[in-house]
């Protein structure tokens, strides 16, 4: 290194080193980013507090960004929105009812009038929905909404609104009039000195009445007065007067300006409709004519539609009537006539008009006889043919008919006679019936069944117990008879008893002896020995004492219950 360069290098070597550093800081990107994002949440924050600018920058490509990423993942957003989307909808029907409600009860003044019918066909004619048009003809003005806009950033302070009214996102609509209103500056006042006070929109007119540091802007449906607008500079002065400071400084939260809705509210109070006008009066005749007239439609109107009912009451009668098959029924005023067949057993004529609710004199049949197949006459028919008792049950199954209850022996042995005779058309079981001879017959036999009958010794009965087994004999053959005659049978069982004294074997023998004693009574009293069964008691184990008590025969009698055949006459 030569002498010039060694003192560039004690000169300027420093300055060079900072050069060098800086061009590397330049030229490496991720030297950049690193920087950039170290003084980019500043940037934006000064930036947004400078203007409009950074919004209106940002509102495209952000637009963008939100737009791309719900199509590409939409159910994240879903999730996200869930929370609020719910009470958004409830709030938008319950506005919607509300104005709904509203509407009708305006309209509903003039539904029914000549000039509302004349309104009506007008909105028809104008393709206008008739409340619409109501509101139209009554309505001289009324402010529908009412925003409360800062003029040092444009932010939306309050806003107010009809129930009735439509609207939008209410911050959307400041910003656009904050634009338009800078429009109007930029474009048509050099010194930016201009604004904008009136517009029209259709059928609605916006006043714009400014303050030092508010703007009031209302929207106004109809003409409104110019008296109006000194109205709603008195509001304004009133509002700057209570929060002129806080919306000097307002930054978007509406908690520093609590209760400027209650002010913007009195801007809602001012409208004004159309006196009614009187109504012209009619005429007595011709109100009088009217209500002959009407009091005549009624009256017709009234009896036809009394006549259907009645019709259809009768239709509904016979068509739920078993056993009546009604093929025409002619109406001449309120006489009707009917043509068809009838079952004898069916109901009569009048007591399907007393079912009706018609007198008997309003109807007359000409009806033939038939055989109904309906299965509550079929059940009518059978009762009648077996006479049945009113202990009787006839219910229909499987193409014929169950008959059960209790019934005397003679009836039953009636129908099972017919049954045998092939008196139906139908299988018909009768194994449900219970006699009532058979029911008394189990009583009596349960009255004298399980009688004991003590011995003096090994083999003879006590003379009275002797007695007493005779008579139970007889009671006992009485019993057999009846069984008989119901084609039952009585089962008799003599059992002997023994105490434990003495052997097994001897026990044995004696129970035995003891029922043989007391059979040879019975089988001499008329009791057939076939239905006697023998069987004996005797105790198991060591000897023991005597007991007199066990010295005894028990008589128990079973009745079997008859087993009648199921009668099925072949078709």
């Amino acid at each position: 290194m030569n002498d010039l360069e060694e003192l560039k290098s004690l000169l300027f070597g420093a300055e060079k080193q900072a050069l060098d550093s800086i061009t590397e800081r330049v030229q490496k990107p991720e030297t950049r980013s690193a920087d950039v994002a170290d003084i980019l949440p500043e940037a934006i924050r000064r930036s947004h507090q400078q203007g409009r600018e950074l919004v209106a920058s940002l509102r495209e490509p952000v637009g963008e960004c939100l737009t791309e990423s719900i199509h590409e993942a939409p159910q994240a957003y879903a999730d996200a929105l869930y929370p609020v989307m719910g009470p958004a909808i409830r709030k938008s029907i319950i506005h919607a009812l509300r104005g709904f409600a509203q509407q009708i009860n305006e309209t509903v003044e003039q539904s029914f009038t000549v000039r509302g019918l004349k309104w009506r066909f007008e909105a028809w004619r104008a393709g206008v929905p008739f409340g619409d048009y109501v509101l139209q003809q009554t309505l001289l003005y009324r402010i529908e909404q009412a925003y409360l806009i800062s003029r040092e950033n444009g932010l939306l302070v309050g806003h107010v609104h009809h129930d009735a009214s439509r609207i939008k996102d209410s911050d959307a609509v400041s910003a656009m009039f904050t634009a338009i209103q800078d429009f109007v500056k930029e474009s048509f006042s050099p010194d930016r000195s201009g604004r904008l006070e009136t517009a029209d929109m259709g059928d609605f007119t916006l006043w714009a009445v400014h303050g030092p540091h508010a703007l009031l802007v209302c929207v106004i449906r109809g003409v409104p007065p110019r008296s109006l607008r000194s109205d709603l500079s008195a509001i304004l002065e009133r509002i700057h007067f209570r929060y002129g400071e806080k919306i000097r400084l307002y930054s978007g939260d509406t908690a520093s300006v609590k209760g400027v809705e209650d002010e913007l509210l009195e801007c809602l109070k001012f409208q004004d409709v159309q006196p009614k006008k009187k109504k012209s009066r009619i005429s007595a005749a011709l109100l009088i004519t009217l209500l002959v007239l009407a009091a005549a439609l009624l009256y017709f109107g009234v009896n036809s539609w009394l006549g259907v009912q009645q019709h259809r009451a009768l239709s509904a009668v016979i068509d739920a009537t078993p056993g009546l098959y009604i093929v025409d029924i002619k109406r001449d005023g309120g006489e009707y006539t009917l043509h068809g067949l009838r079952d004898p057993l069916a109901a009569t004529i009048d007591d399907i008009a007393a079912s009706a609710g018609i007198e008997s004199t309003q109807v007359t049949a000409s009806l033939r006889p038939y055989q109904s197949l309906d299965p509550e006459i079929v059940i009518r028919r059978t009762r009648q043919l077996l006479d049945a008792p009113s202990t009787v049950t006839i219910v229909p199954a499987d193409d014929g008919l169950i008959i059960s209850g209790m019934a005397t022996q003679a009836w039953i042995d009636n129908v099972r006679g017919k049954l045998a005779a092939g008196s139906f058309g139908m299988p018909v079981i009768l194994d449900d019936v219970a006699s009532t001879d058979m029911t008394q017959l189990q009583a009596n036999v349960s009255e004298i069944n399980n009688v004991n009958f003590f011995f003096e010794n090994e083999s003879t009965l006590f003379s009275e117990d002797e007695v007493k087994l005779r008579e139970h004999a007889s009671s006992i053959r009485s019993l057999v008879r009846s069984a008989e005659r119901l084609d039952a049978a009585i089962a008799i069982d003599v059992a002997g008893y023994t105490d434990s004294a003495g052997s097994v074997e001897f026990n044995t023998n004696l129970a035995n002896l003891r029922s043989e004693a007391a059979i040879r009574i019975l089988v001499n009293a008329g009791i057939d020995d076939e239905l006697i069964s023998r069987s004996h008691v005797v105790p198991t184990g060591e000897f023991g004492t005597p007991d007199p008590t066990l010295r005894k025969i028990v008589v128990q009698l079973t009745l079997g219950a008859p087993e009648y055949p199921t009668f099925t006459v072949p078709e």
